[in-house]
């Protein structure tokens, strides 16, 4: 027992200190990995500047701080390989884009610098008012240098940047963009005006199921808080907009999908093409309205065009009686008289329809109408007093009967 326990021991020992040793040179690996730049920050001219504070970053690592002596150079221990970014950090001199370092290595790297400026960019209307929250940037040699926004004065002032000429960008929503070349060395001031505008936009609204395509009359098409128009029959429709802005645009039609799209529009006229589609459905229909007793009704599913519906499920109240052919068909009986219920399903459709049963032989009998009887009516003789039926012709009739009645007795 003693044994295998000291034995045990030894092999323990021996797992450790093979542990220590990976450690170890894990370590040494990890030293080895590093490398040292040599960065030397230099001014217009080529100088080396002291006390410029630098630091560089890599993905996933830095910041490495660091401050030039009096040669101009800082050391940076980075990891070799990296790409890494050097960024300068002074008062009186800037650099406005961070040095690339790429697979870096034991190297000297050179940072040139610029005497700091700042740019004072006033954004005005066409009627000389200050325009607020418009966009601002600045960019020298591709690349952007700031991007800022007007306060309610309608000017920005940019942070520290190099001594040089820009491309001064300045635009807001409804305004045309200025684009501006300006050079700025210490403080400087320029001034952009921005003229408002619209540009037409023509939406042509067909439905692509039909070939060739329908062009859709009477389509509603609301852009934004700007307003609505509606297409005429040749499917088109033409409103005006402001420039440089996106927009919320709904088309609607009767008896087809809501269609939904954000718009950016920029400074010309533009045609948008939209294909809209029919609100799916499905429709029953029998051929007879009515079907005696016992007999077969055939029926046909039909789609939102009134295509066939092959493999639709249909039913007799809760009774499944079978699926739709490739026509869209399918024959079912009505078993009792009355109104019988036929449903037809296909996915998340779902319509239905009544079909009535009749007796056999048992067509509507007509309702027979009752003669009026004839209402007698009073007539007033010549007295004033009402008899039935004794008219002012009949007294003349009855005066003549009786003068020739007397006449004969004479």
């Amino acid at each position: 027992m003693s044994r295998n326990r000291s034995q045990a021991a030894t092999l323990a020992v021996l797992f450790l200190v093979a542990a220590g040793s990976t450690v170890a040179l894990s370590g040494a690996a990890t030293a080895q990995s590093q490398v040292t730049l040599t960065v030397t920050v230099v001014d217009q001219d080529g100088d080396p500047l002291s006390n410029i504070d630098i630091s560089a970053r890599w993905d996933g690592g830095g910041p490495v701080n660091e401050t030039t002596r009096a040669n101009g150079q800082a050391l940076v221990d980075v990891p070799e390989g990296a790409t890494v970014q050097i960024a300068v950090h002074d008062d009186e001199y800037v650099r406005n884009v961070p040095l690339t370092v790429e697979d870096a290595s034991a190297r000297s790297v050179e940072v040139d610098v610029s005497p700091a400026a700042t740019a004072t960019v006033s954004v005005v209307g066409s009627d000389g008012s200050p325009v607020e929250d418009a966009r601002v940037r600045l960019f020298t040699d591709g690349n952007y240098v700031t991007d800022q926004r007007t306060g309610s004065d309608g000017t920005v002032t940019s942070p520290p940047i190099e001594v040089g000429t820009y491309t001064v960008i300045a635009t807001k929503a409804g305004f045309f963009r200025n684009m501006t070349r300006a050079t700025f060395v210490g403080e400087n001031e320029t001034s952009i005006t921005l003229a408002e505008g619209s540009v037409l936009v023509t939406f042509s609204v067909v439905d692509e199921h039909f070939d060739p395509p329908e062009p859709m009359r009477e389509a509603r098409i609301a852009v934004g808080d700007v307003g609505s128009v509606q297409t005429l029959s040749d499917g088109e429709a033409t409103i005006s907009v402001p420039v440089n802005d996106r927009y919320d645009v709904r088309i609607t039609k009767d008896g087809y999908q809501t269609f939904e799209q954000r718009l950016a529009i920029q400074e010309s006229e533009t045609t948008v093409n939209v294909s809209i589609s029919r609100t799916p459905r499905i429709d029953l229909t029998p051929a007879n309205e009515r079907v005696v007793v016992g007999e077969s009704v055939a029926l046909t599913v039909t789609d939102e065009y009134g295509e066939a519906v092959p493999n639709a499920t249909v039913s007799r109240g809760e009774e499944m009686v079978g699926t739709t052919d490739a026509a869209g068909d399918i024959t079912a009986t009505v078993p009792t008289a009355g109104n019988v219920t036929f449903s037809a399903e296909n996915g998340s459709l779902r319509t239905t329809v009544t079909v009535e049963g009749v007796q056999p032989g048992g067509a509507d009998t007509p309702t027979e109408t009752a003669t009026a009887t004839p209402t007698e009516q009073a007539t007033t003789d010549s007295t004033g007093v009402a008899g039935p039926g004794f008219t002012p012709a009949a007294a003349l009739v009855a005066l003549a009967l009786a003068v020739a009645f007397l006449a004969r007795r004479r």
